[in-house]
Order: C-alpha cells, then sequence, then structure tokens
C-alpha cells in the first residue's frame, strides 16, 4: 500500500462507496468500480481498522455487537458513508445537469480513486475529463490501473499538482485545457482543511482561467463546528481522529454569510445546502439509518466577471 497520507485517504473515502453500494439495498451513489480497484488486502486492513474504530466512535455498542462484520456496518453507516456517497451524487448530478447545458470540460480538484472517468456513460465525443492531485497520489492511481489492467479512457487527463510549489492554471493548460469553455469543477472533502485564504486565491484561480458561467462544486463545514458547545458529539469526534492521522479540520463558513466571502473571488452562490436539505433530497424514507451529517453543507458556485 502507497504510504503516502493523500493515497490511504484515497483508499478509504474508496473503500466507503465500494462498500456503500455492495452493501446497500438502496444505494444512494452507485459506484461499482470502487471494489475493483482496492486490493483484497487493502479492503481487508481497511475493514479491520474501522470495526475496531466503534470502540472510540460509541463504546457502548462494542458489546451489543459482537461480529467484526456488524460493528463495520455500525461504522460505516453512522461515521463515514452517509457524507462520501451524497456528495458524490450531489457533485455528479449536477455535473450531467450541466453536460445538458453545453459544458464541455469536468476538473476534479483533489481526484483521488475517484472513478467517474471509468464509470461515464454517453458523454458527448469532445467531453474532456482532468483529475488533478498530488504528484505521490496520481502516480499510485496511475500504477494501480496499469497492474489490474484497467484502460484509461481517452478522454482523461491526469494532471499532478502539488499546489506548494506548481500553478493549477498552468499545468492545466500545459495538457490541453481550454479556458474559453464552460467547465464544472468539483473540490470534495478538502475545503475544511484549507485555511480561507487559500480556499479564496483558489476560487479566485479558478475564476480567472474559466469562462462566466462555469460551475465549481465543494462541501464545506459550518462555522459552529468548530465551537465544542454547539458541535454535535460526531463532528467533535470527527475532528479528532482526522487530527490525529495529520489532517486538522481547520475552517468552517457562515451559510448565510458563503455569499458575501466570496464576493471578491469574481464566483456567485447557486445553490447552497443546509444538512436538512441534503436530508430531505437523499434520505428521506430510507431504513437503514443513514442520515446527513450535521454541519456538512454543499454549495454550487458560478463564475460571474
Amino acid at each position: 500500500m502507497e504510504n503516502s497520507k493523500g493515497s490511504l485517504t484515497a483508499l478509504v473515502s474508496c473503500f466507503a462507496r465500494g462498500y456503500h453500494t455492495a452493501s446497500s439495498r438502496n444505494p444512494i451513489f452507485q459506484d461499482g468500480v470502487a471494489n475493483e480497484i482496492l486490493l483484497d488486502e487493502e479492503k481487508e486492513l481497511i475493514s479491520s481498522n474501522w470495526a475496531q474504530a466503534i470502540a472510540f466512535f460509541n463504546p457502548e455498542k462494542v458489546e451489543q455487537l459482537t461480529s467484526a462484520a456488524e460493528k463495520l456496518e455500525w461504522v460505516m453507516n453512522h461515521q463515514t458513508v452517509p457524507q462520501l456517497v451524497s456528495r458524490a451524487r450531489y457533485a455528479e448530478d449536477g455535473l450531467l445537469a450541466a453536460i445538458k447545458r453545453g459544458f464541455s470540460q469536468y476538473v476534479i480538484l483533489g481526484a483521488g480513486l475517484d472513478t467517474f472517468a471509468l464509470r461515464q456513460k454517453n458523454l458527448p465525443n469532445d467531453f474532456m475529463i482532468y483529475e488533478v492531485d498530488h504528484p505521490a497520489t496520481q502516480a499510485f492511481k496511475m500504477r494501480r490501473l496499469k497492474e489490474l489492467g484497467i484502460e484509461i479512457p481517452k478522454n482523461v487527463r491526469f494532471v499532478p499538482v502539488d499546489f506548494t510549489h506548481d500553478s493549477l492554471r498552468e499545468e492545466l493548460k500545459n495538457i490541453g485545457y481550454h479556458e474559453q469553455k464552460l467547465t464544472y469543477f468539483s473540490l470534495l472533502g478538502v475545503v475544511m482543511y484549507l485555511r480561507k485564504r487559500d480556499f479564496y486565491k483558489l476560487l479566485s484561480t479558478i475564476s480567472e482561467m474559466t469562462v462566466s458561467g462555469s460551475s465549481f462544486v465543494f462541501d464545506y463545514l459550518d462555522d459552529t463546528a468548530f465551537h465544542d458547545k454547539l458541535a454535535s458529539k460526531k463532528l467533535i469526534q470527527m475532528r479528532q481522529i482526522t487530527a490525529q492521522t495529520g489532517e486538522k479540520m481547520v475552517t468552517g463558513f457562515d451559510p448565510f454569510e458563503l455569499d458575501f466571502e466570496i464576493q471578491d473571488c469574481n464566483m456567485l452562490v447557486y445553490e447552497n445546502l443546509a444538512p436538512e436539505n441534503i436530508e430531505e433530497m437523499y434520505f428521506k424514507d430510507r431504513d437503514d439509518d443513514l442520515h446527513s451529517f450535521d454541519h456538512f453543507h454543499f454549495a454550487h458556485l458560478v463564475v460571474h466577471k
């Protein structure tokens, strides 16, 4: 297994998407490819670690649930799967709607082991997909696909970018990205780890390198997530466990001030979903204890300049 932190995060996210697809009677998000690109030993290691994590998340369940499979199911369905699959569904539903409106480029920022490129169907012939991530994570993914004999579609470009040294705009242009075409950008599971100034800089860069009307979709935490007297127990635990792995959550936004905060980035808020909106869209009337996560919001911005 790749030792880089980025690849470990990508592996866990991929496992959760594949687990949900395989185990749910009514998947919120279908990702059958996710299971194909993980090795058996990786699945076993992740399963074991997350099953044991129930002692941290809910000690009372350690005695109530006797098998490792039951413990894994509880942790996946209560602590991991809902946020991962709902944000992926939101991003891809928005993408498919954008394609119908004439968008011809998709830029996946922090792509990790995203599998949209391997699941794509009936897209326009000129549609291009650009997967952007840290060079180490991308090297791991490309090597894995080669090892498994999975062919990379002709409309996919891998764009290795180390944001501490490289220019996103220049690296994309060098590999064929067209600045005058409507483009859909996604950034999932990352914003809460960025300083606000770095996030604003990214938004400004994106607005500079694409045309008005292009989209940027992301998930974020509200600012109450960082106040222990206001944050839910689940969110406090999530902050603790990510900090222990070296990825500290540092940024939240006031949902009612988001449009004001990004006004200097040449973007407007098209949609801003609260947890209760996400619950209504994806989790209503389910019987499997899956629910939207407190404090997590989904936003869709549109370039306006």
